[in-house]
């Protein structure tokens, strides 16, 4: 009788190695996953985990001539960032971070990969503002599509007399720095005028784009 409880003791024991195997496996897989996902089939990466070997940060800023005068056009906070958790205007936390999103209303793009080799566009960026936003954008008050190519920008098109840039660094001083946010070799500049101290983690190239 001795025997067969111990054997019975051993066969529960057993049965309970292979459930939390099981469970182990299944939530690992989940978390793979979930970071692996791309926010419903829609953004056009993968989402990381803020991965950081690549690391910079250029300042996009968008300028439109709308007939009645020029407006800067806001990048709103947590483009790329799926259930944010925004406090003060500044968005963390989130189930999926694409390798571009921003964390606030500055103009900041956070791009932050896996491989220094990793290649990001302007197009790119928009596709992904697209996907978060899909409403729209406000531009002087009037909410128009999140759209940009070589001739068209928030459709306002170019022709008649209209030309649509994109400048980079215009004005801007900017220098070589290894460990400004750590990554090798990442662009950065002299800050972000909106923030007093500059930009807390270091800004990237300034990328302008100017619809007159």
């Amino acid at each position: 009788m001795l025997e067969e409880v111990r054997k019975q003791r051993q066969r529960r024991t057993i049965i309970s190695l292979v459930v939390v195997a099981i469970l182990i496996g299944t939530i690992g897989y989940g978390v793979y996953a979930l970071t692996q996902s791309k926010g419903g089939g829609n953004f056009p990466f993968p989402c990381l985990a803020e991965i950081t070997t690549l690391h910079v940060h250029p300042w996009l800023q968008i300028f439109i001539n709308t007939g009645t005068g020029n407006v800067s056009v806001t990048i709103p906070t947590a483009v790329g960032i799926l259930g944010p958790q925004i406090t003060n205007g500044l968005a963390s936390g989130g189930s999926c971070f694409e390798p571009m999103h921003t964390h606030d209303s500055s103009g900041i793009i956070h791009i932050e990969a896996a491989s220094i080799s990793d290649q990001y566009t302007l197009g790119a960026f928009f596709t992904i503002w697209q996907v978060t936003y899909p409403n729209g954008v406000s531009v002087n008050g009037v909410t128009s599509p999140i759209i940009f190519n070589r001739t068209d920008i928030f459709g306002f098109k170019t022709g008649q007399g209209h030309t649509l840039s994109v400048l980079v660094d215009r004005g801007q001083p900017t220098y070589q720095n290894s460990t400004a946010d750590g990554a090798p070799c990442s662009p950065t500049a002299a800050g972000n005028p909106q923030y007093p101290n500059g930009y807390p983690y270091g800004t990237g190239h300034t990328v302008e784009i100017v619809y007159s």
